[in-house]
């Protein structure tokens, strides 16, 4: 199926991997990306305890590397897996001004004393100038791809914007990996896959195409790398469902509505086990939230 439509131009986009999908989908509303952004955030804990950012990453890879990757000489990972060579990137930790989880903190490695301690800022304008000049150097329309991004990482994104009344440029728009791949392999693999636990996070996926599990995981930089390979073993089909589904950004609901700054209740310091909780303390004087 092929259009002249003006956000494709001359291109022809391949529907035959997403039979019966395309009723859903007007062809005004197709894109055809240029530049995809890969995303990954690390937080202070899960979307019920209204978390902040500890950490992102954010890699754009242009449309012809990845509908060229087999073709270009790229950067090889541990693993032995070539990325596209031309990748912009931009990685910030961010001091979130609110405790880490002990579960955040096993899985990133980030926490608010080493954050402190390397004098790492918050999420404020400085960071909102630089993630905007970021995307706006990016030849558009512009897409950013996260896995499980339209529940957890652009909603969350989204508040930390609203919290310095800032928003993302106007020709952004976003797709999530978990749901595309979710559709596109339950419509050519074994339907047993889809039963299998954990089978589309994105370490299972990694390890299912690569035969491997990632090597560092929970680190903002390395798990946006890890995406880009998975990404690349179905560059085509997740190209083509970009252009049809992804949505625009301002179409984004924040994750939740910013309250003003408060001081740390002692209830929050009891949740720590006793060997945790003057560690927290310290933490959270050093933060000046005690």
């Amino acid at each position: 199926m092929c259009s002249t439509g003006e956000n494709l131009g001359s291109s022809c986009i391949n529907l035959t991997f997403i039979s019966g999908w395309e009723k859903n989908v007007t062809m005004s509303k197709m894109q055809h990306f240029q530049t995809f952004v890969f995303l990954d955030l690390e937080t202070t804990g899960i979307c019920g305890d209204r978390p902040r950012l500890t950490e992102m990453c954010l890699a754009s890879v242009h449309r012809f590397s990845l509908e060229n990757s087999t073709q270009s000489i790229g950067n090889r990972g541990k693993a032995g897996h070539v990325y596209p060579r031309v990748m912009d990137k931009l990685c910030l930790c961010v001091n979130p001004n609110k405790l880490v989880s002990q579960k955040a903190f096993d899985l990133s490695g980030l926490s608010n004393e080493n954050l402190t301690e390397n004098c790492k800022s918050g999420f404020d304008q400085t960071t909102v100038t630089l993630l905007r000049s970021f995307l706006e150097r990016q030849a558009p329309p512009v897409c950013l791809v996260a896995h499980n991004g339209f529940k957890f990482d652009f909603p969350l994104l989204r508040t930390e914007l609203t919290r310095q009344e800032a928003d993302l440029p106007d020709n952004v728009f976003c797709a999530d990996s978990y749901q595309a791949l979710r559709q596109i392999l339950e419509g050519i693999e074994n339907p047993r896959f889809q039963r299998i636990k954990g089978g589309y996070s994105l370490s299972e996926l990694y390890k299912r195409f690569h035969g491997v599990y990632p090597l560092n995981a929970h680190c903002a930089e390395a798990d946006v790398l890890t995406l880009i390979s998975v990404f690349l073993s179905h560059v085509t089909e997740l190209l083509n469902w970009a252009d049809l589904y992804a949505k625009p950004w301002k179409e984004i609901t924040p994750m939740y509505k910013p309250s003003p700054s408060k001081n740390l209740h002692q209830s929050q310091l009891e949740r720590y086990p006793s060997k945790q909780r003057s560690k927290a303390i310290r933490s959270s004087q050093s933060l000046g939230l005690v």
